[in-house]
């Protein structure tokens, strides 16, 4: 089937790696994602923060572009999704807000009707494209066993997925990072911190606050034992890296894989590390170390 992607800014600009990592892993599922045409930024963040209709605008302009096709709209940045799932609520629900965007939209000759659905990456790939394909893709690859057999991944939801929004999800317990990690063959470890801010819009506000806030993630997931954190949210997988860079207790020497959703599901699928944006990675060498982690935890893997 066809789908329409919306990648938002952070995709196409810091975390290209992220988006590779789509496009390699889709076309592996033989998924067609359909970039929608003339997309402009959600709005989301510093926009919202200075400008709620503007923010609500930008969300609708969207919507709107992707309702004639009638096809669903995945993103995989949970700031655009949760952008997009707000302006589509609004509509939805009428009054003095709704109608400024539709005055707005018409200004540009669009026009809306809120018929639009829009998509988290996560939540398609567990409810849509289905735990059960995706294990068969890792099982069925011809690859020297799987990379991942035997590590124990960190889920790291950060604050949007789940909140306010929390589609067919548990918005305080989530749980479909952890389906997709172990249909992988890895091992999810539980950690406090899951759905906590990773305070990626305060480092350039409150930086020290920020940075703590990201320590505190970082130390949880050490002490859950994780060996890799995985990512549904670009801001967050790059926040967490450069935290350990300026943090003394990882910088050189224990830093962590930070990887997203679909370089983990990529590295499991047998997919080049090179297709997946791992060498834009801001610690060096991720996938060097993946795989000699996995040597040690899990050797009899190997071969196998």
């Amino acid at each position: 089937m066809k789908y329409l992607y919306f990648p938002g800014c952070s995709l196409e600009g810091t975390s290209r790696g992220y988006e590779e990592s789509v496009s390699a892993v889709f076309s592996k599922l033989g998924i067609t994602l359909e970039e929608l045409p003339d997309w402009n930024c959600c709005g989301s963040t510093s926009v919202i923060a200075v400008n709620k209709v503007l923010a609500m605008v930008l969300a609708a302009r969207n919507l709107a572009l992707a309702e004639p096709s009638g096809l669903q709209l995945v993103t995989p940045c949970p700031s655009c999704w949760l952008e997009l799932t707000k302006a589509n609520n609004v509509v939805k629900e009428g009054g003095k807000l709704a109608e400024q965007i539709k005055e707005a939209l018409a200004a540009g000759g669009l026009t809306y009707n809120g018929t639009t659905t829009v998509r988290h990456l996560v939540e398609f790939l567990v409810n849509e494209v289905g735990v059960d394909r995706i294990k068969q893709y890792v099982s069925n690859q011809k690859y020297v066993g799987n990379v991942l057999s035997g590590l124990r991944i960190a889920p790291y939801y950060g604050c949007q997925i789940v909140r306010p929004y929390a589609e067919r999800e548990d918005a305080y317990n989530p749980q479909n990072m952890e389906k997709l990690i172990e249909a992988l063959g890895a091992e999810a470890a539980p950690f406090e911190l899951k759905t906590a801010c990773c305070s990626g819009a305060l480092m350039a506000t409150r930086k020290n606050v920020g940075l703590d806030m990201s320590r505190q993630i970082l130390r949880s997931t050490k002490e859950a034992k994780a060996d890799i954190v995985v990512s549904a949210c670009p801001l967050c997988q790059l926040n967490l890296e450069l935290a350990q860079f300026r943090n003394s207790d990882f910088a050189g020497k224990n830093e962590l894989p930070i990887l997203s959703i679909t370089q983990m599901i990529g590295l499991a699928m047998g997919i080049a590390p090179r297709e997946l944006g791992l060498s834009r990675s801001i610690i060096p060498g991720v996938a060097k170390t993946i795989t000699n982690m996995q040597k040690q935890r899990a050797p009899a893997a190997i071969g196998g």
